[in-house]
């Protein structure tokens, strides 16, 4: 029996990553804990998912009320560290709910720990915030600490989505030096439309320099982005985002709400949806791709002979 908790839990990608492993390895897990302050990801976790805990802001919580579990998955917010990133002003990572996570991680000492981040939190001033977290990680003397850039298209899913992924193993149980999973081959992009929704949509007048300039082929673009030509549209997805602008040229649509899960690795079917199309959007946007933590865990639980 694997214990989990999330913090900042979306819509919970771990927990579904972690059924596809139970199912295929015949392993079992118990779902301990989530947190999240969106009402939106709250209400559709209650109605998805069985936690034993449901925390909302985790700063505001007491460490002594958080449960023991074995691993423990966080996608900490990015904003402000892509804000930074953007505008070029410092930020401190206490602000981004680090020091929230690592209290769950010196506390409770999971087996296993896995942060998610935007990837340019690596480079960001210098490096420095970087740094300053793997050197808190490492110092607590209890994981064997790993990092890298992982991009969700090469591990099957044609979406391009960078992002930074931190692992902690705990030394006593590591077999041997963790190393990311083997790239796996890109499905076609074109098994991800949708061909049943024939909902039809107008162009934007503002819109028509971008459609002129993307190549005959594309599947998915993001019309956020009026000044990109797309050169790759025709072989995986842009950057799922929190602003839903995903639009499937082959049907002359927005991307709907199958195509964004699908893109992202989650179910397209068996689950309730019980907020609005927009906030799903944005909600799936916001979180990890499923193939991801997948690959992730299945290196993780072999390194400690899980499985």
């Amino acid at each position: 029996m694997i214990k989990i908790g999330t913090d900042c839990s979306g819509i919970e990608a771990p927990i579904e990553a972690l059924k596809k492993i139970c199912d295929i390895y015949g392993l079992s897990f118990e779902h301990v804990f989530s947190s999240e302050i969106d009402k939106y990801a709250l209400k559709y976790i209650r109605d998805n998912h069985t936690p034993g805990v449901i925390f909302g802001d985790m700063t505001k919580r007491d460490i002594d009320d958080v449960p023991d579990i074995d691993l423990y998955i966080s996608g900490f917010p990015c904003q402000p560290f892509s804000r930074a990133n953007k505008f070029k002003t410092t930020v401190d990572p206490r602000l981004n709910l680090f020091n929230n996570c690592l209290d769950v991680i010196q506390n409770k000492k999971p087996k296993i720990f896995i942060l998610e981040n935007v990837k340019t939190l690596v480079t960001l001033n210098d490096g420095k915030y970087f740094q300053e977290i793997l050197s808190i990680l490492k110092n607590l003397d209890i994981y064997d600490v790993y990092w890298k850039v992982v991009n969700s298209k090469d591990y099957g899913i044609p979406h391009c989505r960078d992002r930074l992924y931190i692992i902690g193993i705990q030394k006593n149980l590591s077999k041997y030096n963790f190393e990311f999973p083997k790239k796996k081959q890109m499905r076609d992009i074109k098994e991800f439309i949708d061909l049943n929704d024939n909902t039809i949509m107008v162009k934007k007048e503002c819109n028509y320099e971008l459609f002129n300039n993307i190549p005959n082929d594309s599947v998915f673009i993001d019309i956020g982005f009026r000044k990109a030509k797309f050169p790759n549209s025709n072989k995986w997805a842009p950057c799922i985002t929190a602003q839903p602008n995903m639009w499937c040229v082959p049907k002359n649509r927005k991307a709907n709400i199958k195509e964004y899960l699908s893109l992202q690795g989650f179910p397209t079917e068996g689950f309730v949806q019980n907020i609005s199309d927009h906030q799903f959007k944005k909600k799936i946007g916001n979180s990890m791709t499923v193939d991801v933590i997948e690959e992730l865990l299945i290196q993780c639980f072999k390194n400690i002979n899980i499985i």
